[in-house]
């Protein structure tokens, strides 16, 4: 990976001072605690009383007296203890999930559900952390974890100690989770001009499993070597989805306390927590599409970019279809449009086209969160002492329907051009009616993705790639007007982008 940045020094961090809850919060979380069955924390085998943020503090302190390895032995065991105390909760929360009875559908019988998981999780986290261990006090320490906010003083620990090698480890692992962090760049900078540097020291030493089966997917995807292409990428969302249900569980353990204002009623007060729960949760995939510090947008879709295509050169039409399809749930993308396009021309049986069934549910439940905060983040907005005005939709039931046909009408994208429309793009004496023309063509296919913006003409034997990566390119061809094209494509052509 490549690292710009500007300066020779390595600086100082400063050091942050949190605030303590106020005695109202710390009462209400105890309500909390039980109502939504969200744990509190307890601790460790050995040295209970020694959890991550007193060592976390600690470390901190090292850090600023300049005791360099003291800083490293705090700051490391404080990482070991902090994943031992989410894995550990995470195994709670499995464990009380798969225990409790599934509740009727009246109150009553939810309420008396919601308090025996909120018991199974205290007698679970008692028999793993005793009651020796300390609360945790400061929700902001847990998201400097998150965060990987104990690397950051890692790697100038390390780098006072004479340790190059693993002071740059731990730069590289703190600027994966905070792409562009200007110190840590000067700081990889500075490295970089050490006499004994190598690119070879820039490992990510918390790197998920799933990232590294990815980047071997792809990397055996561009060697065409189809089969280990499927394999690693197959491995990668069972993975992720692995990964994304343990992630949602961690949620259910954080409360967004800046959503409680004041003091608040009760049905303010779980909205608000609510929202804060399942806002975490649907950001877990957005955290997991994250990898190797590049930003995939969704890590599901580009799996299936590039799964679909090892399935066919490996004649898995089935497979191949089934990953358009379930591709195509999470995003309309014309390339891939018209790759199952392709593939109905190909197989000539539009019902192979079904997702697949783990990741139609996962689909379906995003969806639904989405509407709901949609519905929260619209709704509850206080302004100018005003709530937006009442609509009939607000006092309706959330619409848990969703629909996941492919209703898009591939045969219109064949009649978007006309014989003389393209004879008059592949025209080499372009005269004042092309631009209005261009104009017209653009405001069809904004018809079908309203994003499209018109990228070029062109007339050239060679094949060439399109220079967006979600494009829409219509051949003007006389032999094939209008036709679909693919990413790669020769002769006469024009071409629009479109954005997510």
């Amino acid at each position: 990976m490549a690292v710009r940045a500007k300066g020779q020094q390595l600086g100082h961090l400063s050091t942050t001072f949190f605030n303590i809850p106020s005695l109202f919060k710390q009462m209400l979380a105890y309500f909390i605690l039980a109502l939504f069955h969200i744990p509190h924390v307890f601790c460790t085998p050995d040295q209970p009383e020694m959890t991550f943020e007193e060592l976390y503090q600690e470390g901190k302190v090292a850090y600023t007296v300049g005791e360099w390895g003291d800083c490293i032995a705090f700051m490391r065991r404080a990482w070991e203890d902090y994943k031992y105390y989410e894995d550990e909760l995470i195994s709670c929360r499995k464990k009380c999930q798969t225990e409790i009875e599934k509740p009727g559908e009246d109150f009553f019988s939810q309420y008396h559900a919601e308090s025996e998981r909120a018991l199974c999780h205290l007698r679970c986290k008692r028999d793993r952390f005793t009651d020796m261990r300390p609360d945790l006090k400061k929700m902001t320490t847990y998201f400097d974890f998150m965060e990987r906010k104990p690397y950051e003083y890692l790697h100038i620990c390390y780098w006072n100690m004479g340790e190059l090698s693993l002071a740059v480890q731990a730069a590289y692992t703190f600027l994966i989770q905070n792409p562009g962090h200007k110190n840590i760049l000067d700081a990889l900078k500075f490295y970089m001009e050490q006499p004994n540097y190598h690119d070879d020291m820039l490992v990510d030493s918390l790197k998920n499993p799933y990232e590294q089966r990815y980047m071997d997917g792809v990397s055996a995807y561009e060697s065409e070597d189809w089969g280990r292409c499927i394999h690693d990428l197959e491995a990668t969302l069972e993975k992720v989805i692995e990964e994304d249900s343990r992630c949602r569980l961690v949620c259910e353990d954080k409360i967004d306390w800046s959503l409680v204002d004041g003091n608040p009623d009760l049905d303010v007060l779980i909205t608000s927590i609510r929202a804060s729960i399942i806002r975490c949760k649907h950001n877990c995939l957005y955290r997991l599409s994250v990898v190797n510090g590049h930003n995939l947008g969704n890590i599901i879709t580009s799996i299936y970019e590039y799964l679909h295509y090892c399935q066919y050169k490996s004649m898995l039409g089935l497979d191949a279809t089934r990953s358009v399809a379930t591709y195509l749930l999470f995003d309309g993308n014309p390339l891939m449009r018209r790759n199952k396009y392709f593939y109905e021309k190909e197989y000539n049986r539009a019902e192979l086209f079904k997702p697949d069934s783990v990741v139609l549910e996962f689909y379906k439940k995003r969806v639904i969160e989405e509407r709901y905060l949609k519905f929260i983040e619209e709704k509850f907005v206080y302004e100018n002492n005003e709530f937006p005005p009442e609509r009939v939709d607000d006092k309706k039931a959330l619409n848990l329907e969703v629909v996941t046909d492919d209703e898009f009408s591939y045969a219109s994208i064949l009649n978007l051009l006309s014989e003389n429309e393209c004879r008059q793009l592949r025209s080499v004496f372009q005269n004042d009616l092309i631009d209005p023309l261009i104009e017209e063509i653009t405001r069809r296919v904004k018809h079908y993705w309203p994003t499209a913006k018109y990228e070029s003409i062109s007339c050239q034997r060679q094949s060439r790639h399109v220079a967006c990566d979600r494009a829409l390119i219509l051949s003007t061809e006389p032999s094939d007007c209008s036709e679909w094209l693919g990413a790669v494509h020769s002769g006469c052509v024009i071409v629009f982008c479109t954005e997510v």
